[in-house]
């Protein structure tokens, strides 16, 4: 306590000027300072570091940047095999291939009509594609109907048209009677009068 009773005669003899010297250092140029020296260091040492500082965060950032598109590229890649992966596993399985056409044969002689068939299996049956034309000698139109034979004698109608004379109509169906139990397609007039038949191998 002694020692600090002692400070404000210390300071009252201090010169503001110098005073302020002691506090900023800068305020002084010559080397007799008590911090010219400390100045001095701390200028040239900046000054030899701060281009090596500076090089050495660019240099960082640079690896950053590199870093960050491999990762994005490498995530990029990932999902996109994923999402393949996946959408190869989920996807519908493809649908079976048509079969041959085939013509359908007249039943009792010469026909105003003719038709061609491709059967196709599916899961629930078979699926009909047909394609008819109807003689340009037709005296009017008529209206068509395929049936579809099953065993048994059981059977059902895969759809009816009208047919104008000169014209081809296609038309797509499906029964219920799947390979093995379809036996037998026929191509009828509207009064049950079978026109043509195809007698499924």
């Amino acid at each position: 306590m002694a020692d600090l009773s002692a400070m404000p005669d210390l300071l009252a003899r201090l010169d503001a000027k110098e005073f302020a010297k002691l506090l900023d250092p800068t305020l002084t140029g010559g080397t007799s300072h008590p911090g010219a020296s400390l100045r001095d260091w701390a200028t040239s040492e900046w000054a030899t570091l701060a281009p090596s500082a500076k090089r050495r965060k660019k240099d960082k950032g640079v690896r950053v940047r590199l870093l960050s598109t491999a990762a994005a590229a490498v995530f990029v890649v990932l999902v996109g095999a994923g999402l393949f992966l996946w959408t190869r596993d989920t996807a519908a399985p493809a649908a079976p291939p048509p079969g041959p056409a085939v013509a359908m044969t007249a039943v009792d002689g010469a026909s105003p009509i003719k038709a061609t068939l491709r059967l196709t299996s599916t899961p629930g049956g078979t699926k009909v594609d047909m394609v008819c034309n109807y003689s340009a000698a037709a005296s009017r139109p008529y209206t068509f109907r395929l049936i579809a034979y099953g065993p048994d004698e059981q059977k059902e109608q895969v759809g009816s048209w009208q047919a104008e004379p000169g014209s081809q109509f296609t038309m797509p169906g499906a029964t219920h009677f799947g390979p093995g139990s379809l036996s037998r397609l026929e191509l009828v007039q509207y009064d049950g009068k079978a026109l043509l038949a195809y007698d499924v191998p």
